[in-house]
């Protein structure tokens, strides 16, 4: 805030809008995570600058696009394989062009071209 004051009532929390999103949990992702799935399977998200997509990596080593918000369980998605091994993070380029995923046993860094 501005002020540099603390900010706790709770309807004010609700209707800050954040600079990046990048958690996994929340009710704005909730159909970010696939069936039978464990809290661990889903490892990085990142919304788009615009506001209208998510990016996930998981596990599996798949990067999956979804709209945003997405809070229908198991949401409709486009999945893309490139990763031999989980994906450790994701991001979305300032101009929300590109999708920047990094792999961690296959050590690599794609760079997703977005259409």
């Amino acid at each position: 805030m501005p002020s540099g004051k603390m900010v706790t009532e709770q309807t004010v929390i609700d209707r800050i809008t954040w600079a990046t999103w990048t958690s996994i949990l929340g009710d704005e992702v909730l159909g970010i995570w696939p069936r039978n799935a464990d809290k661990a399977d889903v490892n990085c998200a990142c919304v788009s600058h615009a506001g209208l997509n998510v990016v996930t990596g998981d596990d599996f080593g798949l990067v999956k696009l979804f709209d945003f918000p997405c809070i229908e369980k198991f949401a409709k998605h486009k999945r893309y394989f490139g990763h031999s091994a989980h994906v450790t993070n994701i991001r979305f380029s300032y101009d929300d062009k590109y999708v920047i995923s990094t792999g961690g046993d296959d050590c690599s860094v794609f760079v997703w071209k977005c259409l």
